[in-house]
């Protein structure tokens, strides 16, 4: 590498680089030099940054823990260089340069993308074992990683890379680490895996039921629901204020949703034909009553037309003005709710947007929308026609959310078949999704929810015992096998 035609180069970097990543504390570039590609981290400078004061360059503690990687023969990217005083346009700062891995993924990029399409993890074993041992070897050099999580790792043809060297540490592997990447998998890993790295990398045996990593990973994914980032956005319309969905990191499958880009232009066109179309009773009406109307219309967001189901709640009681105060109107609660089981990774309908309107501060009307969920409500839907693996398959899947559900530190007051979907996948099979979250709760009932389902279950004429046994063994298929008399 020539310093003379590389220094020449940089100083160019805006135009012939491509800005890949910035943060404000940091960007980084990618540009190609003599025929090989290359990482440029930037680090501006800032007169009042204490961290700096105090810790030192930060391009510095990235180079020095890459070459640390390097020692400890942890497959990372190759440092190159470290520049100190470097200037990007009318910013000085502090840059390391990283040989890039390419053609490469980020293995949560790539298991998302096989989840899109449907398709299981090929050469899954191999996987899990580099996992394990990359991690291993790094607490064996007496390092470890602050910032543990797929996104961190990235593939290139079948081998595995530890990414952002600013997050290595000095202080050796800590349980703490291990944690962060056990909720990482945490939906992807079986519980063997999860098992089998925690008895290699953690202190092994019983694996603890709620991980707090987890907990605090959920908590701020609850509080980024309620403010406007890069995932959602604030909205006001005349009296109404609320919340709207932008986009997500991972899409999912079972949400189509979940892969728009929304804008707040789109809301601002959608929100006034959509309320106009409840005022004047417009859209079609699933379910009235004087607790509330749900309603199914179709609106564009993002360029596309997608469908949805728009609930209205009413106060049925004079209380609800009471015991509403401080814990907010049942469309917010609704909203809290829903996007408390998306991050858990449980299928349900995907929250979009939420409308409050305010009279002396006090709320007098809200609406929350959903996407609406294709399929027939598992209350009414024709099992018959479903085949006999399709049938057990899709009874396992409907006790495992709920399984997983009390797992997680909830509960569900109303898990009857009429606030379940059948969504029909054509390659997964028939595939149970939850509506109407009302009936979650923030502490554990163990087993209410699927007592619930089982009662509401026997109305069903096409219901079988084989059908039971299959939810229940999907709800617990750890448990001794049980008769198809206690099903």
């Amino acid at each position: 590498m020539s310093p003379e035609a590389l220094e020449k180069l940089l100083r160019d970097l805006p135009r012939i680089g491509k800005l890949v990543k910035d943060r404000g504390y940091r960007q980084v570039w990618r540009f190609e030099f003599e025929g090989r590609g290359y990482y440029l981290k930037f680090y501006p400078r800032r007169s009042w940054d204490l961290k700096r004061l105090f810790r030192g360059s930060a391009a510095r503690r990235e180079f020095v823990r890459l070459q640390a990687l390097q020692r400890a023969n942890v497959p990372a990217p190759r440092p190159v260089a470290q520049l100190v005083g470097f200037r990007l346009e009318d910013q000085v700062g502090d840059a390391v340069i990283l040989e890039a891995i390419e053609p490469a993924v980020s293995l949560d990029q790539y298991i998302t993308g096989l989840g899109m399409k449907g398709e299981a993890i090929p050469h899954r074993r191999q996987l899990v074992k580099q996992i394990i041992d990359m991690v291993h070897q790094l607490g064996k050099a007496g390092l470890g990683h602050d910032d543990l999580h797929l996104g961190n790792i990235l593939l290139r043809e079948g081998e595995l890379y530890l990414l952002d060297g600013y997050a290595v540490s000095f202080r050796g592997l800590t349980l703490n680490h291990v944690k962060k990447l056990a909720h990482s998998v945490r939906g992807v890993a079986t519980r063997m895996e999860l098992q089998r790295g925690w008895d290699e990398l953690g202190p092994g045996g019983r694996m603890p039921d709620i991980n707090p990593v987890s907990l605090r990973q959920w908590r701020k994914s609850s509080e980024r629901t309620r403010r406007d980032n890069d995932y959602f956005g604030l909205l006001r319309f005349g009296p109404w204020s609320g919340i709207f969905f932008k986009q997500y990191k991972y899409p999912r499958r079972w949400a189509t949703a979940s892969e728009l880009q929304i804008t707040g232009d789109d809301w601002q066109k959608a929100w006034p034909k959509i309320w106009d179309a409840i005022e004047h009773d417009q859209l079609t009406i699933i379910k009235r009553g004087a607790s509330g109307d749900v309603l199914v219309g179709e609106i564009t967001l993002g360029g596309r037309a997608i469908s949805i189901i728009a609930k209205r709640p009413f106060r049925r009681y004079w209380y609800r003005y009471l015991n509403e105060i401080g814990r907010g109107s049942r469309s917010w609660r609704a909203w809290n709710k829903g996007w408390t089981l998306v991050a858990r990774d449980i299928p349900t309908a995907w929250p979009l947007l939420v409308m409050q309107k305010r009279r002396w501060g006090y709320i007098t009307d809200s609406v929350i929308i959903f996407q609406r969920v294709p399929g027939d409500v598992l209350a009414h839907t024709d099992l018959d026609r479903m085949t006999a693996e399709q049938r057990d398959k899709f009874f396992r899947r409907t006790g495992k959310i709920l399984r997983q559900i009390d797992q997680l530190g909830l509960s569900h007051f109303d898990a009857k078949a009429s606030n379940w979907i059948v969504q029909e996948d054509e390659i997964l099979g028939p595939r149970p999704v939850l509506v109407d979250v009302d009936g979650i709760r923030f502490r554990r009932w163990q087993a209410l929810g699927i007592q619930r389902l089982l009662r509401s279950m026997k109305d069903h004429p096409q219901y079988t015992v084989e059908d039971s046994l299959s939810l229940c063994r999907g709800y617990a298929p750890f448990s001794p096998m049980m008769t198809e008399q206690e099903a």
